[in-house]
Parts: C-alpha cells; sequence; structure tokens
C-alpha cells in the first residue's frame, strides 16, 4: 500500500506551546482512525523546533482528512504539509531541520504513541505533572468577545455559530468545545458539529471565509453571551477589500531616483494578533492591502508586498497598486502556495483564540501551580523561571499576550524591575499585569504600582484565588479599553 507523508512542524515550540503540540499528537489515531499507520517526532532545543512526521494509507486519506489535520494542526500553533507537494528545495530545507534535531523517536504504532510520546516531549522539557489522557480528543477553546473574535456571528434560531477563518474542519465533524464567557469562572463546555465551510475562493461581499457550527443544546448562558457578543444582526464585514488598516505600515521606495527597472517595496508589519485577524475579514481575505505612504507609485505599477506577521513569519507577494488616496495606495497582491499556506495557518491560530498568560516565578512547583489554576480558566499558559527569561518570552509574545502573573521576589531582576521595564521601557500598556508576593512588606503593593502592575497579590491566597482575581484584573482592563 503507498503511503502519504505530513509534516507537522511546530516553531518556538516550548512552554504550552509544546504541550498543545503533544495534545495534538496523542490525538492524532483518535482524529484519524486506520488510516493512520506510523508517526516519527522530532525535537531541537534551541531554538525550540518540533518536527512530526505523520504516515498515512494513501486510498484513506480523503480530503476531510487533509482539512482536519490542517485546521488542528494550526489551531495547535504549527503548519502541516504533504511532504510530497513540497518543492524540492523546500523538501531538502525541512529534512535538514528535521536531521540536525538530537532527539528523535521514529516509526512508532499508533497504538503506542501515547506512552512513547509521553517520554519524548518530557525529554523535550514539558512538564512531569502534566495533564495527559489516552484517546482525548481535541477541544476547540474559543474566548467569546476576546482575541480573534473579529467576524463570528450566532443566530439563536437554530443555534448556528460563524467563526471566520481561512482554514476550517471538514463538514460533519463533531467537535468538543470550551467557550470562555465574560464573568464566568470556568469554561463553558459545548458540542457542535460543522455544517457548512465557505473557503476563500469562495468568499464575497459581507461573506468571509470560515466555518458554521451548529451548536447542540448549548446552555442559556452560553446562548446569551453569544447572542450580545456576536449578534446576527451586527454590521457584516466586507470580504471585498476596504483597505484601511489599524497596522503600523509603511513604504519603502529605491531611493531617488530609482535605479531602471527598480521595483518600489511596501512592508506592513501588524502588531498584534487581533489587527491581523481583523485585517483578514477585511482585506487580507480577498487579496488586497493598504499601504501609507505620502508618495505613493501610481496606479498599475509593481510593488513587492513584504507582510511580517506577530507570530514571526514574513512572506513576499508580488502585488500590483489599484487605486492611491491622499492616505496612501491601495494594492493588489497574490502568494504563492506555501506563503498562503504559512497565512492561512497563522489567521486559523488566533481567530476566535483562548486568552493567553505568562507566569514568572523561580519555584517551580509555585509556577505550576499558577499556570494549572489560569489553565482552569481557559488560558493558555506560557511560563518562565525568571525575569530575564520572562523578558525573552515576552520580546517574542509581548503582541500575543493578554495577562502577565509575576513573583516579586526573585533572584537577579526582580519583578517590580520586571513590570517597570514593561511599562516604562517597552511602552506596553495594554498587557494585565498581576504581581505576587509571599511577603507583602509595607509600601510593597504602592511602589508596585507605580512601577505599572496593576494588581498585587498576596501568595498565601492560593493558586484558585490569584487565579481569580488576576482574572478579573484582565476583564476590568479590557472593559475600560472598550469604555474609553
Amino acid at each position: 500500500m503507498s503511503i502519504v507523508e505530513f509534516a507537522c512542524v511546530f516553531v518556538r515550540a516550548s512552554g504550552d506551546r509544546l504541550n498543545a503540540a503533544e495534545r495534538l499528537v496523542i490525538a492524532l489515531p483518535g482524529l484519524f482512525g486506520s488510516a493512520l499507520q506510523s508517526c516519527d517526532l522530532r525535537f531541537r532545543p534551541s531554538p525550540p523546533f518540533l518536527g512530526v512526521t505523520a504516515r498515512f494509507g494513501e486510498g484513506g486519506l480523503s480530503q476531510s482528512l487533509r482539512d482536519r489535520l490542517a485546521f488542528w494542526t494550526a489551531r495547535a500553533g504549527g503548519r502541516a504539509a504533504a511532504l510530497g507537494a513540497l518543492s524540492r528545495d523546500d523538501l531538502l530545507a525541512l529534512h535538514g531541520q528535521l536531521d540536525a534535531c538530537p532527539l528523535a523517536r521514529d516509526g512508532i504504532a499508533p497504538g503506542e504513541l501515547f506512552e512513547v510520546a509521553g517520554r519524548f516531549f518530557g525529554e523535550a522539557g514539558a512538564p512531569p505533572n502534566r495533564r495527559r489522557e489516552a484517546g482525548a480528543q481535541m477541544v476547540l477553546s474559543m474566548d467569546v468577545g476576546g482575541p480573534g473574535w473579529e467576524g463570528a456571528r450566532y443566530v439563536r434560531e437554530g443555534g448556528t455559530l460563524f467563526v471566520a477563518a481561512p482554514m476550517a474542519p471538514p463538514v460533519g465533524d463533531a467537535l468538543a468545545l470550551a467557550f470562555r464567557l465574560p464573568g464566568t469562572p470556568r469554561p463553558v463546555p459545548a458540542s457542535a458539529t460543522v455544517i457548512e465551510v465557505r473557503r476563500p475562493a469562495s468568499a464575497g461581499p459581507g461573506a468571509p471565509a470560515g466555518y458554521t457550527l451548529r451548536l447542540e443544546s448549548p446552555p442559556p448562558v452560553l446562548e446569551d453571551a453569544l447572542a450580545k457578543l456576536a449578534p446576527a444582526g451586527a454590521s457584516e464585514h466586507r470580504a471585498a477589500p476596504r483597505f484601511p488598516v489599524s497596522a503600523p505600515v509603511r513604504v519603502i521606495a529605491p531611493p531617488p531616483p530609482p535605479a531602471a527597472g527598480a521595483e518600489a517595496r511596501a512592508l506592513i508589519e501588524y502588531a498584534t494578533d487581533q489587527e491581523l485577524a481583523a485585517d483578514f475579514l477585511e482585506n487580507l481575505s480577498q487579496g488586497g492591502a493598504f499601504v501609507r505612504s505620502a508618495s505613493p507609485p501610481s496606479v498599475g505599477t509593481p510593488v513587492s508586498l513584504e507582510l511580517k506577521l506577530p507570530n514571526g513569519a514574513e512572506l513576499v507577494a508580488r502585488a500590483v497598486v489599484a487605486f492611491v488616496n491622499p492616505h496612501g495606495m491601495g494594492v493588489r497582491f497574490t502568494l504563492d502556495p506555501e506563503a498562503e499556506a504559512v497565512l492561512s495557518a497563522a489567521i486559523a491560530s488566533i481567530s476566535a483564540r483562548p486568552r493567553r498568560a505568562l507566569v514568572v516565578d523561580d519555584d517551580a512547583l509555585v509556577r505550576r501551580m499558577l499556570a494549572d489554576a489560569l489553565a482552569d480558566r481557559g488560558f493558555e499558559i506560557l511560563t518562565a523561571g525568571d525575569a530575564r527569561e520572562g523578558l525573552r518570552t515576552l520580546s517574542e509574545e509581548l503582541l500575543a499576550l493578554d495577562l502577565l502573573v509575576t513573583d516579586v521576589r526573585m533572584p537577579g531582576m526582580d519583578g517590580e524591575e520586571l513590570v517597570r521595564l514593561i511599562r516604562k521601557t517597552g511602552g506596553e500598556t495594554d498587557l494585565a499585569i498581576v504581581a505576587v508576593s509571599g511577603k507583602l512588606e509595607p509600601g510593597l503593593e504602592p511602589k508596585l504600582e507605580a512601577a505599572g502592575a496593576d494588581a498585587v497579590l498576596d501568595k498565601a491566597l492560593g493558586p484558585e484565588l490569584i487565579a481569580q482575581a488576576a482574572d478579573a484584573v484582565l476583564e476590568r482592563k479590557r472593559l475600560t479599553g472598550r469604555s474609553g
């Protein structure tokens, strides 16, 4: 029997990203049944890289199963690609990365995947007390009204929820969901069936790409929240280009006078996941973008368009100026299949995504307990063992983080200095910051608040109450931002 190989690649594979990848790996037998033949696992610690090669029997790998693999890999923070569809250069580059991984397990049978993956991910750095369950299914977690929620629409009559995204699970798939609702202590579980998929090629004005779920007997509290925060009667986002976006953008052109045949270059940098998700609805899904420029080229001018995504990916597209106005230029662009796959995976991973928190504490047990308590409240978690590691994580994740919980007393840089660096030097104001201390000495709370902490808590409260208070701080900060 012929075999089809797919590579699922995860960059920055550490912390909760590594845990999310493990959850996907141990769910593969349940997702694909007898179609899955075997798996290889490869890991490199620096920079963190995880490669999962999944082998399928060609006769059993329908387009629906391919869509399922691509969707769940993207939701776990990675990207799936059929090895047979890669160019020779891309295939050689991928094999080079996989071969350079010092940690490897090859030819793992589906029945052995849970046990072998447990040892493999433990050696890769996953915490020994992490939650693992054989046969666990993938759960689609959503933060109702939160990051990446743009474009969601709920029709109470019929219980259908539309989620805007360029990738989707196949029609007919039954999904387990977890909705985080404002003001609720725990995510609300639900089940749904995919009843419709609108692919990017079929998108039109007022109808962006995405998928529609039919919720099965949703509880009233969920129905009320969806009706309020994803109303069916809201103004629909345009799928045809609106062009102006909030992302910081600029044009880089050849120095005047341009050399003969030189091409203008335009750069769009998306500062946050939210900006990318919103611009997908308005512009990118239809091959359009708007670039601010005081002196844009004339209509019809070819442009090399560079896109920098919040996850660090950089894409280059061929574009042409479609119109100009006093603020800049609208361009039409096309992506090659590889770049389009990268963009689609990045957007799919942030569509209606859960909230993300970073926990910084030099005590591994306290760090794990706080992380678990926040995870129980619907957060995706990243962790760091000291302030400097926390800063490194923040430099990569700042614009995709919602909450920072940091210890005050740590060796080297303490929590107060960390908070001050983030607020004053980094200029970050939207991130909710909660400082925790095992000893609240007189004057500590006002000093930390002056440095920029939104709240200061005593560790004696315990992880559950700290997580509850941190959750409330984030909600308060969000509401303040909305009202402002």
